[in-house]
């Protein structure tokens, strides 16, 4: 059968690989809690660390920590990470796991190409300071050179000694002309050397800061945002409101249609988040089918109805197969939502607001859950 795609979309206005083994069911898709759930949670994360050290020690790899986390994020169901094993068809030896690693969860990779793009401006940068260094010592010899004319002048005893000054004069003067159009044209080339660079310094950098799937900031980009939406939050004794997101069963529905449509129920539900955003709120895939929203200078009541808003955009978009029309069914969202408390830390502060979405989870998904007490009820007013 052909692989279904997404064609349709109706948006609310406002194999495995030899030897890599199948990740279990369920995924992060059918609603895995922040660390400190209950038991049965806690078998899973168990189970998944059995499978991983099995794994590990069945393709004889060296049981270190990068290896430990990619095999981790495959039977926790990571799209990109299973895609990357599945359609891998070689062995699974150190060097193949390690260039996965770098290429899918290392940062290393593209900090060493801001790393590559710096230094090249700072050679350039170098390279005119040289530049500049020998016409400056061009025009001290230059200066010297008519600063001795008049003495010449005065001792010469012939017209031909008058006639040698001139000469030098002359000489002296093409030689700095030359000079400074050589130089001109050096700087000219440099001056488009170092804007080529900086333009690729910029992409880069903003490359370094995208989720290459989706195109919205990444989880790098996330632990800036945070980190400067709580400092701005402290400073100005603003609210700061974070969102969790989860795609419910996006496991299931990664495996029955396949990667592509996975990638690109991921790609619609991001675009949706930062279609239902605005000013500085900061949308990012946080990892896997889960993603995060900052929104700064928001309440946690506030909150709860931006992700209302979000989960009923999302929900109202259908996914059809385009060879027989099939309606794939529709995605749906779950939703954790807390409010930054003053002094604490970050970890809590993500923390709570995953452990809100995991109880959205808990009871049935497709909802909003607050990490945030609910607001006493006012009393009803007394009649006169």
């Amino acid at each position: 059968m052909p692989k279904p795609e997404i064609i349709a979309e109706k948006s609310d206005p406002r194999k495995p690989a030899a030897g890599a083994g199948t990740p279990p069911a369920g995924g992060k898709g059918a609603g895995s809690p922040p660390t400190g759930g209950d038991g049965g949670v806690t078998d899973r994360a168990q189970q998944m660390a059995i499978s991983t050290l099995e794994k590990i020690e069945q393709l004889g790899l060296k049981p270190i920590p990068p290896f430990y986390e990619l095999w981790f994020r495959y039977f926790e169901g990571d799209p990109e990470i299973v895609r990357a094993i599945d359609s891998y068809q070689g062995t699974f030896d150190d060097i193949t796991c390690h260039k996965i690693y770098k290429r899918y969860l290392s940062a290393s990779a593209r900090d060493d190409a801001v790393r590559k793009v710096s230094d090249q401006v700072q050679q350039a940068i170098v390279e005119l300071a040289g530049m500049l260094g020998n016409v400056q010592t061009a025009t001290t010899e230059y200066g010297e050179t008519l600063g001795n004319v008049t003495d010449k002048i005065q001792n010469a005893e012939s017209i031909e000694d008058l006639g040698t000054v001139v000469t030098s004069i002359i000489k002296d003067t093409k030689k700095m002309v030359e000079k400074n159009q050589e130089l001109e044209v050096q700087l000219t080339s440099s001056a488009e050397t170092v804007s080529e660079l900086r333009k690729n310094l910029d992409n880069v950098k903003r490359e370094a800061m995208t989720d290459g799937l989706t195109g919205i900031a990444n989880r790098k980009a996330f632990d800036k945002a945070i980190h400067d939406a709580i400092e701005e939050s402290t400073v100005n004794g603003t609210p700061l409101c974070l969102l969790m997101i989860d795609i419910d069963f996006f496991k299931k529905f990664n495996d029955t249609y396949g990667h592509q449509i996975g990638d690109q129920v991921l790609r619609l539900v991001a675009r949706a988040l930062v279609d239902n955003v605005k000013g500085r709120d900061t949308a990012a895939r946080y990892g896997g089918e889960e993603f995060s929203i900052l929104l700064p200078e928001t309440p946690a009541f506030a909150g709860m109805k931006v992700a209302e808003m979000l989960r009923k955009a999302v929900e109202s978009k259908e996914v059809i197969n385009k060879t027989n029309n099939e309606n794939l069914g529709r995605i749906t969202l779950s939703i954790g939502v807390s409010e930054y408390h003053k002094d604490e830390g970050i970890s809590h502060f993500i923390e709570r607001a995953d452990a809100a979405l995991y109880q959205s989870k808990k009871n049935g998904r497709n909802r909003v859950t607050s990490a945030e007490p609910a607001p006493p009820t006012p009393a009803p007013e007394k009649k006169a």
